[in-house]
């Protein structure tokens, strides 16, 4: 657990110094496989947060409206406060709420492991020149390097949910590149 929690604070507070960098590679390779799939899963969780607070926070009516692209008309209900409470009374959180905020850290998970993965490969294409890092290292620099971009990105998605997403690849892809061209040849 301390080797981990020592990578995760290389990783996000390691900038330009090359002795940190180093170091932050050598945890990287002391580092167990369940280590990075524990960390992907912190990152997924983080950068959904404000997805899940955004469907969250939304009343049965309006979540309605956005799903079918319609307004409601259900059993007879008049008003959006009836239609509410009978959303309420039929099991609204567990049938409709819980499976829709599942489906949604499903969705996240996907689009990070395709991101990593591709983001991994475009690191291993763009290192061809330099010394070789394996596949698992790549792939712990690009998780650990994201620490501080998906709480940024956390942070700002309470105020644009999705959006947040977008910026945090963009984030990301800068720290994993920059920190890729600072690792040098002698190591």
């Amino acid at each position: 657990m301390q080797h981990y929690l020592k990578t995760v604070t290389l990783g996000a507070f390691t900038w330009k110094d090359e002795e940190r960098l180093k170091l932050f590679v050598e945890h990287l390779r002391e580092l167990k496989g369940p280590w990075l799939f524990l960390h992907f899963i912190l990152l997924s969780i983080c950068l959904n947060f404000p997805v899940i607070f955004a469907i969250a926070q939304l009343p049965p009516h309006e979540l309605y409206g956005r799903l079918y692209g319609e307004t409601y008309n259900f059993a007879g209900a008049s008003s959006t406060t009836e239609f509410n409470m009978i959303m309420y009374e039929s099991g609204y959180g567990a049938n409709v709420l819980l499976p829709l905020l599942g489906l949604a850290l499903l969705l996240v998970l996907i689009i990070q492991g395709v991101f990593y993965l591709s983001a991994v490969f475009f690191l291993g294409l763009h290192r061809l020149h330099q010394r070789h890092l394996s596949f698992r290292n790549r792939l712990g620099l690009a998780l650990f390097s994201s620490t501080l971009p998906v709480l940024a990105a956390a942070f700002f998605g309470i105020f644009l949910p999705t959006v947040h997403i977008i910026i945090f690849y963009f984030m990301v892809m800068f720290f994993i590149f920059q920190r890729s061209r600072i690792i040098s040849l002698e190591w």
